[in-house]
């Protein structure tokens, strides 16, 4: 049976001594200090994910225990050895194919810095993640009767590879479009790549808040560890679709009714999942990150897969077709197909 391993971080110590009981024991004051030196370990073992192909496969969530504040620190080099060893650990248990965490992401250049320092292909879910965003928000569009033709769509952070997709995809239905990001050089060229492929305009704002309050369709893919804008910025009636890293947008949907959040990112099989760890999504969700991750190991598809800053876009309907064929299906619980 084929094999996957999907790196994950813990966010806090005590997600830490949950996922490994031995440590539970300690005080925190011991744990924290103490977190650089603790090796990559095992979360869980998936015994069974199946397909509708008749297909099985099995996967590991391996932990590379840095927090978000480790992350950070400025030994960066520090911190990619500690993710090629979470690697080199999942190879050791049979993975076929490593899948990373946003976190994993960011800190390898999106899986960039891992290729050939590992002994396994590496994929960051980058494209399944863009492609359910286009189809959760396709799908409430046209459940809501939103004319895309008249909307303006604002993309947050899009010189990351998610947000990129999604810019390439919808900008085939949307006439005017927003776009903010880091690495002003890239959005020119993004920009000017968009205008002559599509014939749509891209408009380039500095102010991440100011292209929420311009937008009525706003996907928020920021990989930024510090939220530049918030949900009250967003205009009246807006829809945003939330795949950053913080979820600024979606985890304060309560306090503002006037407008839709959707996830985007969040994928249903046709068969339960049990994957052994609190992801924080219902039963049997997964997200589309992992999702990906599967879908290649069920295609037999060892190589590296989402990898960089610049995806190649035929990918995205590659991806989506692999999510048809082994039962793969984006949740959006309003708008579910029958």
């Amino acid at each position: 049976m084929d094999s996957f391993a999907f790196i994950v971080h813990p966010i806090t110590i005590q997600q830490i001594k949950k996922i490994w009981p031995a440590i539970r024991v300690f005080p925190d004051f011991i744990v924290k200090p103490n977190l650089k030196n603790i090796p990559a370990f095992k979360v869980s073992h998936i015994k069974e994910v199946r397909s509708i192909q008749r297909k099985t496969i099995e996967g590991f969530f391996v932990a590379c225990p840095l927090t978000p504040r480790y992350l950070l620190e400025p030994n960066q080099e520090f911190v990619l050895n500690k993710i090629i060893a979470t690697a080199h650990f999942a190879e050791k248990l049979g993975a076929k194919i490593l899948g990373l965490s946003r976190y994993a992401a960011i800190v390898t250049d999106n899986g960039a810095k891992l290729s050939g320092n590992v002994g396994i292909p590496v994929t960051t879910g980058s494209t399944f993640t863009a492609w359910s965003v286009f189809e959760a928000i396709y799908r409430t569009v046209k459940s809501r009767h939103i004319d895309l033709a008249q909307a303006t769509l604002a993309v947050i952070d899009v010189d990351g590879p998610i947000g990129q997709l999604c810019l390439n995809k919808l900008a085939e239905y949307v006439p005017e479009i927003i776009i903010t990001g880091k690495n002003k050089a890239r959005l020119e060229k993004i920009r000017e790549s968009a205008q002559e492929l599509y014939h749509t305009n891209v408009s380039i704002y500095e102010d991440a808040r100011q292209a929420a309050k311009s937008a009525t369709i706003l996907i928020n893919a920021s990989s930024a560890f510090v939220a530049n804008f918030d949900i009250q910025d967003l205009r009246r009636g807006a829809l945003a679709c939330d795949v950053s890293l913080l979820k600024n947008i979606a985890s304060n949907a309560a306090s503002r009714r006037d407008i839709t959040v959707i996830d985007g990112d969040v994928i249903k099989s046709k068969y339960p999942i049990e994957l052994g760890v609190d992801t924080g999504l219902p039963k049997d969700m997964i997200y589309a990150a992992m999702a990906e991750t599967m879908l290649l190991t069920f295609e037999e598809k060892f190589v590296d897969y989402s990898l960089g800053s610049q995806i190649n876009p035929d990918k995205l309907e590659e991806m989506a077709n692999f999510a048809v064929q082994h039962g793969f299906e984006v949740w959006v619980p309003e708008t579910q197909i029958a």
